[in-house]
């Protein structure tokens, strides 16, 4: 009977825990794909960033970021429940990004000029060091497409002085995959993410 009552307590605190909020109380930390500094980083996370927590252990929290759908470690130290009332000296991604953006959609527009064809449509900023570029559903066919998108990540990487995420998506906003910083260079990753 015990153990019953310790299982279904186990279970009760674990499915709350799955949709805890903490936010970053860091003027910048990262999200790595492991438990550790060593591991590779998936990206810095700014100041208040909202995550959800799927899991823990002593030192780490294993969390969501829904924004991306990226799921990655944490350090608890570097989070809290509360979101964070001062503002630090962060980092302006947002200009980063309008910088960014109008060198994407100048690329696009020289490429259009020079061989008559569709790139990129648009790229939306998802927030810190995460962009989204939409490109034209064709262009995913094309036998440029990742080294022209391993161009567009070093040009993001670029603005941000920092590791970086870009998701590349249609024109249906479906993702098609994602490039991210690696140990050694950044890693192309095909989505799974379903519609």
């Amino acid at each position: 009977m015990n153990k019953l009552y310790f299982l279904i307590l186990f279970l009760c605190f674990h499915s709350v825990q799955a949709d805890e909020k903490i936010f970053s109380n860091k003027t910048l930390s990262n999200l790595y794909m492991n438990p550790s500094d060593n591991a590779p980083i998936i990206y810095p996370v700014e100041l208040g960033k909202l995550m959800f927590v799927e899991d823990s252990n002593e030192v780490w929290f294993k969390v969501l970021d829904k924004r991306t759908g990226l799921m990655g470690w944490v350090l608890k130290e570097n989070y809290s429940s509360e979101k964070p009332i001062q503002k630090g000296e962060i980092k302006d991604y947002e200009k980063s990004f309008n910088v960014f953006k109008g060198k994407v959609l100048e690329m696009s527009k020289a490429i259009r000029d020079a061989i008559s064809i569709e790139t990129f449509k648009d790229v939306e900023h998802l927030g810190g060091a995460a962009a989204a570029v939409i490109a034209d559903n064709e262009w995913f066919e094309g036998r440029r497409h990742a080294n022209q998108a391993f161009q567009v990540y070093e040009i993001w990487k670029g603005e941000n002085q920092s590791p970086s995420f870009l998701s590349f998506r249609d024109e249906n906003s479906k993702e098609r995959f994602i490039i991210l910083s690696g140990p050694h260079r950044p890693r192309y990753l095909k989505s799974n993410k379903s519609d």
